[in-house]
């Protein structure tokens, strides 16, 4: 590209942050810098659709950023401020550890295939498939977790709505979605008998047959809440509350949280810290409920998560979350999330 010209012809496969990179400031900068010269109706967002050409900053003025503020700098090697296409690899390598004292640690080993597409005003669809489930080293064979396995499969691909901010803000298609769980459904649950397993399909109706609980049920999920980052939490400079669900199938409860960044390596690190501040308890988190009483004893809450982000492509590479819930300041339970990159 010759920025000399000041005006870069966009192409089909561009991205806002892929022009970005080849000037060496951030999207945000450029986006900023185009809308400042350029006539209103020439004005530009994050999508690049119908966009024919972008105004750049001559060299000097790349100089002057550099050199300047080296924050600006740093920023660039982090994610944008925006979601883009290539932030996410097509597959992963899942691990959930979960671990309470007194008891043996509960590892579940899975893949996670993700199929991005971009949308002119929707943000992204991204669709996710989770396969190859092994429990503890085996291929699990119990009754409830094969239930769940055959539940699971017939659900798959879920499509969600992911907007340029990123985190998960809908369902796509959930009407189609659900036409093909029914008709994946029936060979799974003449299978399963017994009024345990009644039970579990029955709840599991309750949550397909109503969008809203069904969305809150797979947003809880640790994999798409810290997979799915919100993309500010990369640009992080002072401390910050955030809602959180630090137990799965429960309610989100406001956090503390802090960011610092390692731009010293090959890779970028991302570390977000932080502690749950809401007034609940121990038992309202695990029945996913509040009470009409306020609890005597707290529930703590300890949250530590670290994205690892290439460098030149500003990729996601690996997310390590552990979460920590302490009653009676004695640890309850130890929950680990270990995500990267599959190659």
């Amino acid at each position: 590209m010759n920025i000399s010209i000041l005006t870069y012809q966009v192409r089909k496969e561009d991205t806002l942050e892929s022009v970005a990179l080849q000037t060496g400031i951030s999207a945000e900068a450029l986006k900023q810098y185009h809308n400042t010269y350029c006539s209103l109706d020439e004005l530009i967002g994050h999508n690049l659709e119908n966009v024919h050409t972008i105004l750049i900053p001559p060299p000097e003025k790349i100089r002057e950023l550099r050199e300047n503020n080296s924050v600006v700098s740093k920023q660039v090697m982090r994610p944008s401020r925006y979601l883009f296409k290539n932030f996410f690899a097509s597959k992963y390598e899942v691990s959930e550890h979960f671990e309470k004292p007194g008891t043996k640690e509960v590892i579940i080993n899975y893949n996670v295939s993700l199929n991005v597409h971009e949308t002119k005003d929707r943000g992204f669809i991204i669709e996710t498939e989770s396969y190859g489930f092994i429990k503890n080293n085996e291929v699990p064979d119990d009754k409830i977790s094969m239930l769940s396995l055959s539940f699971m499969k017939a659900l798959y691909p879920v499509a969600f709505i992911v907007p340029a901010q990123g985190s998960i803000s809908g369902l796509y298609d959930y009407q189609k979605m659900i036409r093909r769980f029914g008709k994946k459904l029936e060979e799974p649950e003449s299978f399963f008998v017994g009024e345990i397993s009644q039970d579990y399909i029955n709840k599991l109706r309750d949550y397909l047959n109503n969008e809203k609980l069904l969305l809150e049920k797979l947003r809880s999920a640790m994999l798409y809440q810290f997979l799915f980052p919100k993309m500010e939490w990369f640009h992080k400079n002072k401390p910050w509350e955030e809602k959180l669900y630090i137990v799965q199938n429960s309610f989100p409860v406001n956090c503390m949280m802090e960011a610092e960044y390692d731009e010293s390596g090959n890779n970028i690190q991302t570390i977000l810290r932080g502690k749950a501040k809401d007034n609940c308890s121990l038992q309202e988190l695990l029945m996913g409920r509040r009470f009409p009483q306020s609890p005597e004893e707290l529930v703590s809450g300890e949250i530590t998560c670290e994205y690892q982000t290439d460098k030149d492509t500003q990729q996601l590479l690996k997310v390590t979350v552990k979460i920590i819930l302490k009653n009676k300041d004695k640890i309850f339970s130890t929950y680990k999330l270990i995500l990267y990159r599959k190659n």
